[in-house]
């Protein structure tokens, strides 16, 4: 096989770009959605919400409308990326958003989960940069609940990268899926 008609098979193999950009942006507004409930609830029931933190309960709800406005914006650019409503949209109305929520996720989601996955195996017990007074308690309903937050803001940023990355490749490339099939 000559390495033209492998590099043609491997391109007809891969899903059209129109397609995986469709994947990650109904994944992502998934996601966002999700957010977008999460945090309305958390609003709702603030007083819970907030533990026992020591902010004052304006501010607390200040931040959580917050992201509750940005879950929303982000769900509706997402599906911008897909959706013929959203072509009429400039570009950069889509994609700096998406693209702010998405290192926002991968700074938040990212040390996080790698705090959570060395505490869990082992190997920094008193935390990843070893802050900690004690040990962490990795049997504790709280570390599980770190853990689990940590992972959904890692899920977040796993699926907003790649929609960011990819909308940009099909607003470069918008006849791609007609030359691959």
């Amino acid at each position: 096989m000559t390495p033209a008609r492998s590099a043609t098979a491997v391109r007809i193999g891969r899903p059209p770009l129109r397609r995986r950009t469709e994947f990650w942006a109904y994944a992502a507004f998934g996601w966002l959605t999700a957010s977008f409930v999460w945090h309305v609830w958390m609003g709702v029931d603030y007083r819970s919400s907030m533990g026992d933190g020591g902010a004052p309960a304006w501010v607390f709800l200040a931040y959580d409308g917050l992201v509750v406005v940005m879950s929303a914006v982000g769900a509706a650019l997402a599906l911008a990326t897909v959706r013929p409503w959203g072509g009429r949209l400039p570009v950069w109305l889509v994609r700096l958003p998406l693209w702010c929520g998405a290192v926002l996720l991968v700074v938040r989601g990212v040390p996080g989960l790698v705090e959570n996955l060395t505490t869990a195996t082992g190997l920094t017990p008193y935390g990843l940069l070893g802050l900690a007074h004690e040990p962490v308690d990795r049997a504790s309903g709280e570390f599980w609940t770190s853990m689990a937050i940590n992972t959904y803001f890692f899920v977040g940023a796993v699926v907003l990268l790649p929609l960011v990355v990819l909308h940009g490749r099909q607003r470069r490339h918008p006849g791609q899926e007609k030359s691959a099939a």
